[in-house]
C-alpha cells in the first residue's frame, strides 16, 4: 500500500508524464522542418507562460529574492542538457522506442539514491534495476535489423542520465525552492541557452506551427511543475513508478500520429520494464516507511 501522503503527489505525478508525452509529440511533428535549436528554445519559452501564473500566484513577484542560484543554476544547466538529449532522440527514434530507453532515468536515480541519499538497498531493488536495465537494452535493438538509430538511443540514454541527476538534485535539496520555483528558473535557463544555440539558425514558421510549439510550450510547463513536485515528495522507488505511463501513452500517441507500432523487441522490452516496476511496488516495502 502506499501511504495516503503520497497518493496525490503519485497521480500528479503521473499527469505530468501524460503532459510531457504530448510535448515530446509536438517536437516530433516539427522535428523535420525547423531545427532543433529553434524549436526547443519556443518550446522553453512557451512553457514559462503557465509555469510564471503558478510561480506569482503561490509565491508572489518577489520570489526571486529568497533563492538559491547556485542550485538553480546546476539544476538547470542539468535539466537544458536532459531536455536537448531526450528531444533529439524523439525525433530520431518511434515513440515506442525511446519510452523503454528513458525508463532507465528511474533506474539510475534509484541507484544514485543509494550513494547520495542514503536510501537502503536490497535484493527487491538490485533485481528490479537488474530486470529494468535488460528490459532497456531490448528495447533499444542493439543486434536487430530494426530501424532504430543507436545514435537516438544513446541520445534518449544519456537524457535519462541528465534527468536522473536533476531529479536527485531536486530530492536531495528539495528545501531550497519549491516545483514552481525550480521549474522557472530552469526553463529560463533552458530559453537562454537555446537562444544562443538558434542565433545563427532560425527559419520563419507558419501560425498552423507556432500554434503546435506553443501548445507543446504549455503541455512542457505544466508537466515539468508536476514531476518536479513528484520528484521532491516522492521516495525514488514509487516516484519511479509514475514514469511507467510513458510506456503506454508513447505507444498510443506514436500510432495516432505517426502510425508506429513498437516491434517485438520493444513489446518484450517493456515487459521486463513492467516486471521490475512490479517488483518495487509490490515487494519494496522500505518505500512505505
Amino acid at each position: 500500500m502506499i501511504k495516503n501522503s503520497y497518493i496525490a503527489p503519485f497521480f500528479i505525478s503521473i499527469v505530468g508524464y501524460i503532459f510531457m508525452v504530448s510535448m515530446d509529440t509536438t517536437i516530433k511533428i516539427l522535428g523535420d522542418s525547423y531545427p532543433i535549436y529553434q524549436l526547443l528554445f519556443l518550446n522553453a519559452i512557451f512553457s514559462l507562460i503557465p509555469i510564471s501564473f503558478f510561480v506569482l500566484k503561490f509565491h508572489g513577484i518577489g520570489f526571486f529574492k529568497k533563492q538559491n542560484y547556485k542550485f538553480q543554476l546546476i539544476r538547470g544547466i542539468m535539466h537544458t542538457a536532459g531536455f536537448l538529449f531526450v528531444l533529439k532522440g524523439v525525433i530520431l527514434l518511434p515513440l515506442s522506442a525511446v519510452y523503454p530507453i528513458l525508463f532507465s532515468s528511474p533506474l539510475i536515480l534509484l541507484v544514485l539514491s543509494q550513494f547520495f541519499l542514503k536510501d537502503n538497498i536490497n535484493i527487491v531493488r538490485v533485481s528490479a534495476i537488474i530486470l529494468g536495465f535488460i528490459g532497456v537494452g531490448i528495447s533499444a535493438e542493439p543486434f536487430g535489423e530494426n530501424s532504430v538509430s543507436t545514435i537516438g538511443a544513446l541520445f534518449v540514454f544519456l537524457g535519462a542520465v541528465c534527468i536522473a541527476i536533476v531529479n536527485l538534485i531536486t530530492r536531495k535539496f528539495f528545501a531550497l525552492a519549491s516545483s514552481y520555483e525550480s521549474s522557472f528558473f530552469s526553463m529560463v535557463i533552458s530559453s537562454i541557452i537555446f537562444l544562443f544555440a538558434m542565433s545563427l539558425n532560425f527559419e520563419l514558421m507558419n501560425l498552423k506551427d507556432i500554434c503546435i510549439s506553443m501548445m507543446g510550450g504549455f503541455f512542457a510547463g505544466l508537466g515539468v511543475s508536476a514531476i518536479t513536485y513528484g520528484a521532491r515528495t516522492l521516495p525514488a522507488s514509487i516516484f519511479g513508478m509514475t514514469s511507467y505511463f510513458q510506456l503506454v501513452y508513447g505507444i498510443v500517441l506514436g500510432w495516432l500520429f505517426f502510425y508506429q507500432l513498437p516491434t517485438s523487441q520493444n513489446i518484450i522490452g517493456i515487459v521486463f520494464v513492467i516486471i521490475a516496476g512490479s517488483l518495487l511496488f509490490i515487494l519494496d516495502k522500505q518505500k512505505i516507511n
